[in-house]
């Protein structure tokens, strides 16, 4: 019996003790204390954002009879989100209202703003309550911006906690820098930063441009800047604009009445400048934030003209930047150059003593056999006073062609000297660098940009034998003009002698 009895309170001591270390004690939790200002820090390590710091409900305290610790609203409009209690509700709802949140009531003014630049801000000495940080200012690359909500005081392991140490806001933004640049689609030398053609020739250029914003965040200006070299001609109705993927791909063509094309200075001999600008309210359309879409791919043509440069300078094409903002900001980027480069070819002309010649001309062409048969030619050119001779193309322009081989003929000389009987072969031989250095992606070009021939003529000498019988020409003529005078005379004399005397003496 005695045994049974112990065995019965052992049991009810060991449940006793498991129920009294179930129950939470009051005396084990930390008492609210509504005294105590609460503190929060933030920071942001992204440059170009701004926040502003809201209190949108306090802590309040209630007694006999409901003794209630609750969140009170300082405006109308979040009553039932802060009731919930959960904070994704109360930002959701803070984030739809925001834009009036400067017409609150003077209870819940902001308590301060926090700008990137600074990195990190603490805001203390603030009172029990609910805190919206929101995000006003933000680069025109941002994608995307998560506001937050600061609850302080909160309970966490039986005790009230009045200071959140550090809220990074940098993890809350999504943004990218754009980038901008320029390709040749075209090139003789198959590579996009460089081409190498003669006047006349088109070039094409692709520019490529980052997309940036995002549906939610919708930009309100993107422009791109161009700066055109003056030995350049821009064909502004070759301007084309595409949306394209990661790999470049058109996706699709934006329409001409979505974009202007906008030039700013153009003038025959002087650089142009332009620019290609979407339109704020095709920016405003959600397939410019398609996922797909990675970039606005604008392509247009020029042709190398007469005021082109030859030689190692190039006719550059500038990608000047990209600007692009939303209502918050405006930024750019800056992008590239490429290079058209051309060269000149000439012929100095001497006579036999080394002198300059005058007075030769020549003419140039883009194969043997058309220098051979004098047909097709590139352009023609007379040997001035110093020897030199320009060719010129059709358009009476100084001819300027990519490197290669070509081949010179002279067709007339100055009088008194022979014609240069052969076909005269000319090479513009030009090395490119696999990176840009010293100003220009060329490593050998002929000097000054110019590929030079000399041609040397003699003076005419006539051969001996045609000399000898020019002159037996000569002399038998002279001697028939002299035998017919002397005809002439003789016959004038006979004619003008007396008739001899008849003889009687034969007649009948």
């Amino acid at each position: 019996m005695k045994s049974i009895v112990k065995k019965s309170l052992a049991v009810t001591i060991v449940v006793f003790m498991l129920i009294m270390t179930a129950i939470p004690f009051a005396s084990a939790a930390t008492l609210l204390d509504e005294t105590k200002k609460v503190s929060f820090k933030v920071s942001c390590d992204k440059p170009g954002y701004t926040f502003e710091v809201y209190e949108v409900a306090k802590l309040k305290n209630g007694n006999s009879p409901s003794f209630e610790t609750a969140y009170e609203p300082l405006f109308d409009g979040i009553a039932d989100e802060v009731k919930s209690g959960k904070t994704k509700d109360i930002l959701h709802k803070l984030d739809s209202i925001s834009p009036a949140l400067s017409e609150m009531p003077a209870t819940a003014i902001s308590c301060g703003v926090f700008d990137s630049k600074d990195k990190t801000k603490t805001y203390s000495n603030l009172e029990q309550g609910i805190y919206y940080v929101k995000c006003t200012g933000f680069p025109a690359g941002v994608k995307s911006v998560e506001n937050s909500v600061v609850v302080l005081p909160y309970f966490k392991n039986n005790s009230w906690v009045y200071t959140i140490n550090t809220i990074n806001l940098a993890t809350k933004v999504a943004d990218d820098s754009p980038e901008t640049f320029k390709e040749i689609t075209n090139s003789t030398k198959k590579n996009v930063n460089y081409t190498d053609v003669s006047i006349g020739d088109t070039v094409d250029f692709a520019l490529y441009n980052s997309t940036a914003g995002s549906s939610s965040i919708k930009l309100t200006t993107y422009t791109v800047y161009d700066k055109m070299s003056k030995g350049l001609t821009f064909d502004k109705n070759s301007v084309k604009v595409y949306l394209a993927d990661k790999d470049r791909k058109k996706l699709s063509t934006i329409a001409n009445t979505n974009y202007t094309v906008n030039i700013t200075s153009i003038k025959d001999g002087q650089d142009t400048e332009f620019n290609v600008a979407l339109s704020k309210n095709y920016l405003a359309d959600n397939a410019f934030y398609e996922s797909a879409v990675e970039y606005v791919l604008v392509t247009y043509s020029a042709t190398l003209n007469k005021h082109a440069v030859v030689g190692v300078e190039g006719n550059p094409n500038e990608d000047v930047e990209l600007k692009y903002g939303n209502d918050s900001h405006v930024d750019s980027v800056p992008g590239n150059k490429v290079y058209v480069y051309t060269y000149g070819v000439g012929v100095t002309k001497l006579n036999e003593n080394g002198t300059a010649l005058a007075g030769a001309k020549f003419a140039i062409y883009a194969t043997e056999a058309n220098a051979t048969n004098k047909q097709n030619a590139l352009g023609a050119g007379t040997s001035d006073a110093s020897g030199k001779v320009v060719f010129l193309n059709g358009k009476g322009e100084e001819l300027k062609v990519q490197s290669g081989n070509y081949f010179i003929a002279e067709l007339e000389a100055p009088e008194g000297y022979n014609v240069y009987g052969k076909v005269i072969p000319i090479s513009v031989e030009v090395t490119y660098l696999d990176t840009f250095a010293n100003n220009t992606w060329v490593e050998n070009a002929p000097a000054d940009g110019y590929s030079t021939v000399t041609v040397t003529d003699t003076k005419l000498i006539v051969p001996q034998t045609g000399g000898y019988v020019q002159y037996v020409y000569l002399a038998g003529i002279i001697s028939l003009i002299i035998g017919g005078a002397m005809f002439l005379v003789s016959r004038r004399q006979r004619d003008a002698a007396p008739n001899p005397p008849m003889d009687n003496s034969q007649q009948n």
